[in-house]
């Protein structure tokens, strides 16, 4: 009988490409129970293995917001969400359960105690977050409580895995790579007298976003630069907005998101990957973001600032340039001394990078998790 996995993650799975991947792999060998916000998205229903349940939200929107937040600083087994996904879990009966991040952890433990299953836990992050002050005691009492049923666990960098060893974790490292299309990607020359970058994500004052325009309005004129935010309909896209019209008029161009899935093969028209992340928090400083490999996947040369995990790929696949700092001045000078046949060059290694860089290769760390867990059940 095949084996069956319940995967929890209290986010908007439809919108987070890490959850999306583990399911779709998952689902190729077992029979996959998603526990989460919102509705699946369409190709993932075409798979028998996989058993979509969802946390509805509030449908007014400030309690929907006050909902959220509860969620995240107040993960105990009896407030109505995580409640709401113990339940689902236990009902289940999966031979294993997989917690995306801190806050699904009660719920996938459990159940996973309930049932004697194994446990693997996913940490998205560190707990160095905008709600980290807030949280820090709930945070730190979830991983006390729960970290010893934990059979596995994954994260996204080593920094991350070795600040959890302090709860008995010993994360292995498994990134953010996506995906790299059907269709192999051919080089796209770049035009010197139109050099197209790309960013695409969230944008946020914490991050420092506005660094991208302020760069722009510094670089020559062959440059443009072209935004594509998830909360692109937010007050602070709007600030951007009305900055790039006054600092950089007609060469700044905001779009519309991307599904995960499609990000790819939408991004692969451009020139750049621009992804100057601002070090302002811990989580800033070890970035290593889809994003990044999306970049790569799609054949694109990479901008960066001196973001050390990022930095060392770029060194390692000479697929980029690496700011020597936050600042747009510099950013924008090492934009101006590289030419066309430059970008090429390192767009042609991107290629070469993604036949390594790739979700095959990386989630079959996953994979070999779960074969070497069920064997010993």
């Amino acid at each position: 009988m095949q084996k069956s996995i319940g995967i929890i993650s209290l986010s908007k799975i439809a919108s987070d490409g890490r959850v999306l991947r583990q399911i779709e792999y998952l689902s190729r060998q077992y029979d996959v129970v998603v526990i989460g916000y919102g509705e699946a998205p369409d190709y993932l229903l075409k798979s028998s293995n996989i058993h979509w349940h969802e946390i509805k939200l509030c449908k007014q929107p400030i309690f929907r917001s006050l909902q959220t937040v509860a969620a995240r600083l107040l993960q105990i087994p009896f407030f109505p969400m995580t409640h709401e996904a113990t339940r689902i879990a236990i009902e289940s009966r999966c031979d294993a359960y997989h917690a995306n991040n801190w806050d699904a952890l009660p719920a996938a433990a459990i159940a996973a105690r309930t049932h004697g299953s194994k446990l693997v836990m996913d940490i998205h992050e560190s707990y160095d977050t905008w709600y980290w002050g807030l949280s820090k005691g709930i945070i730190r009492f979830v991983f006390q409580k729960f970290s010893s049923y934990v059979d596995s666990s994954t994260t996204v960098v080593q920094q991350i895995a070795d600040q959890h060893q302090e709860f008995g974790l010993n994360p292995i490292v498994l990134r953010n790579i996506p995906e790299i299309p059907a269709e192999p990607i051919t080089l796209k020359k770049t035009d010197g007298r139109k050099i197209r970058l790309i960013s695409h994500g969230v944008a946020s004052k914490e991050r420092r976003t506005d660094l991208m325009i302020k760069t722009l309005a510094l670089c020559d004129p062959q440059y443009e630069l072209h935004l594509v935010f998830t909360n692109f309909k937010s007050a602070y896209v709007t600030g951007l907005r009305k900055l790039a019209e006054k600092i950089t008029p007609g060469r700044v161009f905001f779009h519309p998101p991307y599904a995960p899935k499609e990000i790819v093969s939408n991004i692969m028209r451009f020139d750049v990957g621009i992804h100057p992340i601002a070090p302002t928090s811990y989580n800033n400083i070890i970035a290593l973001p889809n994003k990044f490999f999306e970049f790569i996947a799609a054949g694109l040369a990479v901008c960066i600032g001196p973001s050390p995990s990022m930095a060392e790929i770029v060194k390692e696949y000479h697929c980029g340039v690496i700011a020597p700092s936050f600042e747009a001045a510099d950013i924008a000078e090492m934009l101006n001394r590289t030419t066309a046949a430059q970008w090429d060059e390192m767009k042609q290694a991107s290629l070469r990078a993604s036949q390594e860089l790739n979700a095959d290769h990386e989630m079959k760390k996953l994979i070999d998790i779960y074969q070497y867990l069920f064997r010993q059940s």
